[in-house]
């Protein structure tokens, strides 16, 4: 039956009009190919006879002719080598149409047709859109030299990304109820910078911020004055200390234990789907680590969201977002003490630990430690801290080997939790 309907062609269905039986099915398709058999050995072939044909052989219909084996085999090899077609969804120019305007929002009560155009709170004198949507006319209207707006944003976003807080302070919302811009000229200097020197580049603007003196200071406050006269940062007199997003910490999990895989691009990893996360349309559940894949490339299901994720302020897939909510519970803590994929980590970074050092010092171990998951030694509190935690799991566990990867296992998951390891001060 499906290859029927694959097959079947507009002069096939009228011949299949009225077919009561197998039998008269097999007669109708039979009298059809015969047809476009001839057509085809006469050199006549009709495109409909053609496409017949070509179904037929792709589904392995056809019998192959004595002497077209060896052709059949190289049409199949090139086929084979063909990349399939990608498919994604795109826009395409439509008829063009007036909109009116929905009386308080009510798609009932139709009020004056508008035209085409751009706002009018931006732009109030304009010129009419005669031809095609307009689409174009808008994207070119809103970065017109004209219209500061669209650099601002923009260069408000990539200012609050690496400071912690935008010049505007509210990045969706740049209207009467957004805050004020702390540094007004210091913004329209940037837009300015972005539209012209930068030449559109966000790669040149992080560039450009990044080498500022601004962004190179410590989250510590130097002077004491500074938190009187400006007690919430707005001003930026310090750096601000950031907690790390969900999907930064997850993929420090992985570059820390070794089992991060830097490979880019690929299909989307599926989410590992515990046995608490049920319910309506449950897709299959992923590999708890994500194949080592970075967090950029799991799939993300509305309905089936990473409890990490969620639990470190992942905002809901339903809409965009500017500006993240950060916070800093207990559920945070809780999640990376008692996440399987946290544990699991920590047991693959006590094995490399003792793998990678042969000295079965623990203070040289912990060191080693200290400097792949923070970045320094540690300090000569936080090695005894960690010596006696050691002793304590030892005696816990009851191993008297020194090289036990459960117990390193365990001091491993401490550093996870770490606050040093989950913020950027």
């Amino acid at each position: 039956s499906d290859s029927s309907r694959q097959t079947t062609t507009p002069k096939l269905a009228l011949e299949l009009v009225g077919v009561q039986t197998v039998e008269e099915l097999a007669s109708a398709y039979g009298r059809a190919v015969a047809r476009a058999v001839e057509e085809w050995r006469t050199g006549h072939l009709t495109p409909e006879s053609k496409r017949l044909l070509d179904d037929l052989s792709n589904s392995d219909l056809l019998p192959v002719p004595d002497g077209f084996e060896s052709i059949v085999e190289e049409r199949h090899r090139v086929e084979e080598s063909i990349p399939r077609p990608r498919h994604v969804l795109a826009i395409d120019e439509g008829s063009p149409e007036e909109q009116p305007v929905y009386v308080r929002g009510n798609h009932a009560q139709l009020g004056e047709e508008v035209n085409r155009r751009f706002l009018i709170a931006l732009a109030d004198e304009q010129a009419a859109i005669t031809a095609g949507s307009g689409r174009l006319e808008l994207a070119e209207r809103m970065l017109d030299e004209r219209n500061p707006l669209a650099a601002r944003v923009i260069v408000n976003r990539v200012w609050h990304h690496l400071f912690g807080r935008g010049i505007v302070a509210t990045p969706d919302d740049f209207g009467a109820l957004g805050r004020l811009p702390t540094h007004p000229r210091l913004l329209d200097h940037l837009a300015t910078w972005f539209r012209t020197e930068g030449d559109w580049s966000i790669k040149r603007l992080i560039r450009r911020l990044t080498l500022t003196k601004t962004y190179r200071m410590a989250s510590t406050t130097v002077d004491p004055n500074a938190v009187n006269l400006d007690p919430n940062n707005d001003l930026f007199h310090s750096m601000r200390a950031k907690r790390l997003q969900g999907e930064a910490i997850r993929d420090a999990v992985l570059a820390v234990s070794g089992r991060l895989d830097r490979q880019q691009f690929g299909p989307a990893i599926p989410i590992h789907l515990t046995d608490f996360l049920q319910g309506r349309g449950r897709p299959r559940s992923g590999p708890l680590d994500g194949k080592g894949r970075r967090s950029i490339y799991l799939s993300v299901n509305r309905n089936f969201m990473s409890p990490m994720m969620q639990a470190f302020d992942a905002p809901v897939p339903m809409t965009t977002i500017g500006r993240r909510n950060v916070s800093n519970v207990p559920a945070q803590a809780l999640m990376l003490m008692n996440d399987p994929f946290v544990q699991e980590q920590a047991v693959i970074w006590a094995r490399a630990v003792l793998a990678e050092t042969k000295d079965p010092d623990r203070p040289t171990r912990i060191t080693a430690m200290f400097r792949r998951a923070l970045g320094r030694p540690p300090t000569a509190h936080e090695l005894s801290l960690c010596e006696e935690f050691w002793r304590d799991q030892s005696t816990l566990r009851e191993a008297s080997d020194p090289n036990d990867e459960h117990v390193w296992a365990d001091l491993a998951h401490v550093i996870y939790n770490m606050k040093d390891f989950l913020f950027v001060h």
